[in-house]
């Protein structure tokens, strides 16, 4: 038996907040977490929205039941099965679509902001740090940093744009052992960011949105 691979397209979706033109100045990229949709994800984010700000919502691709019923759907950006490749599938992916919102735009004089949530978190570190694309923040709520970008080669990086590290105190997803080794591990390596902990779970909430989007 001999594994072998095969090239697709496949056709993905994502969902829009706002209306796209040459005024719009903040674009925002959020990345949902395991087992969500971007359809109500991005329902999270509208508080945002205004005339010269749009949030784009991309869907990963890999969708599975969540029920036993077949009714409730959710989709995962990653696995550990063939998981290079579904990274390339993924920034590809990410690669046209910021590439179409920019071209509806018109012009690049604006700020990409971008938050990841739980598993999002690291597929949009991967696609930043893989990708030569100017970002004002990345927002990491709930989640973490994918070891391979806390190394030398990509301290430069970092310094061109701002880090949160954003969590609920109350967050049961994360065991409280878990944070303080990713906290050693992010000021071991010197990381510039800033820690916001707030009272809550795993989730985003809208009043701890507002106030992060303040300070960007």
């Amino acid at each position: 038996m001999e594994k072998k691979k095969v090239s697709i397209s496949k056709t993905a979706r994502y969902y829009q907040s706002g209306l796209i033109s040459n005024k719009t100045k903040n674009l925002w990229f959020v990345f949902h977490g395991y087992g969500m949709l971007a359809e109500f994800f991005i329902k999270k984010f509208q508080y945002l929205v205004d005339k010269e700000t749009v949030v784009i919502a991309p869907e990963a691709t890999s969708r599975f039941y969540l029920d036993r019923n077949y009714e409730r759907v959710g989709s995962s950006w990653i696995t550990k099965i063939e998981k290079q490749d579904e990274i390339i599938d993924n920034i590809n992916y990410l690669n046209l679509l910021y590439k179409n919102t920019v071209e509806k735009i018109g012009h690049n004089n604006f700020q990409l902001n971008i938050i990841g949530f739980s598993q999002g978190g690291p597929m949009a570190c991967r696609w930043i740090m893989n990708e030569d694309i100017t970002i004002n923040s990345i927002g990491f709520w709930g989640s973490d940093i994918p070891e391979e970008y806390l190394t030398k080669s990509y301290k430069e990086k970092w310094g061109r744009f701002k880090t949160s590290i954003i969590i609920g105190k109350k967050d049961h997803i994360i065991p409280i052992e878990y944070r303080i080794k990713f906290k050693k591990t992010i000021d071991n390596y010197g990381l510039n960011y800033n820690l916001i902990e707030y009272d809550g779970d795993h989730r985003v909430l809208e009043n701890i949105l507002i106030e992060y989007s303040k300070t960007l």
